[in-house]
């Protein structure tokens, strides 16, 4: 039986469908009843469970032999999934395939990349078998400025003409799968991207012909965007993090392009046109 953790989020979501499809017994947590409703509906048994509760983890994992491990980000992830790692250990969980992020590292200028890579290391020193999977940014996020492509047709970053190999969550989420129902992968850290570089204004320029009418890209000072983060009232971690994780776009060292998912899937990892028109319906619904 596979455990699931973060169900409902980007990658949780798209992988809970995939795993009872390739015969998989799969239990995953809940925390309400509209989660319980969306994990059941997928075939797989929802169990109460949170990282804050180390003893509804435990029953949470009892009886599983794997664990897919994904918390929400913040100062606290990496305590909350070094206790999940010390339970799953405790309990005889024998694989844990973790989610991690591309750049971790302990002396990364992006905090969240710090926080993974004190989880990888944890993992890998813990004597459990292990996977890490290590993807760029998401395409997912690119669904954030909705209502201001929607409203004004624009588009404003500060990422300049730096591009980066974003993924289609759906594409992480399939290799996860992957690597909790076939053998061989104890012990490897994947590095997963989409199947080419893209820049802001490349985005925004296949964005337009997918929309049928012109989305602008405009760069803005990273002062500015700082402001504007925290205007939004988002805390200083994530406003932090976001300014140094497109800082490093913008400086070009986010252009690593990988073929993992297709050495996973057996197919490319999709490209970001397929990705917009997957999702014109966000943009159309606004």
């Amino acid at each position: 039986m596979i455990l699931v953790t973060g169900p409902t989020g980007t990658v949780g979501s798209a992988l809970l469908p995939q795993l009872p499809s390739q015969g998989a017994t799969v239990r995953a947590l809940a925390h309400s009843p509209a989660s319980r409703s969306l994990i059941e509906g997928h075939g797989a048994e929802a169990v109460d469970g949170d990282f804050d509760q180390p003893s509804s983890l435990e029953r949470a994992m009892d009886g599983c032999e794997q664990l897919f491990l994904l918390s929400p980000a913040g100062p606290e992830q990496p305590q909350r999934e070094q206790r999940a790692i010390d339970i799953a250990r405790s309990v005889g969980v024998q694989h844990v395939a973790a989610l991690s992020v591309m750049g971790a590292s302990h002396s990364s200028p992006v905090a969240f990349a710090r926080w993974h890579a004190e989880i990888d290391d944890y993992l890998a020193g813990s004597g459990l078998d292990y996977t890490i999977l290590r993807p760029a940014g998401f395409m997912q996020t690119h669904l954030l400025p909705v209502e201001t492509v929607t409203r004004e047709g624009v588009w404003y970053g500060m990422c300049g003409d730096g591009v980066a190999g974003f993924i289609d969550a759906r594409d992480v989420a399939a290799v996860a799968a992957h690597v909790l129902t076939t053998p061989g992968h104890t012990g490897a850290t994947y590095e997963l991207t989409g199947p080419a570089p893209i820049s802001m204004p490349r985005a925004a320029a296949a964005l337009s012909q997918v929309l049928g009418h012109q989305v602008r890209y405009i760069d803005v000072p990273a002062d500015q965007y700082r402001a504007n983060l925290g205007q939004a009232g988002l805390p200083d971690w994530i406003v932090n993090s976001l300014v140094g994780l497109y800082q490093g776009i913008r400086q070009g060292h986010a252009a690593t392009v990988t073929n993992e998912v297709e050495k996973a899937t057996g197919r490319p990892a999709r490209a970001y046109r397929d990705f917009a028109e997957d999702h014109k319906g966000a943009f159309t619904a606004a």
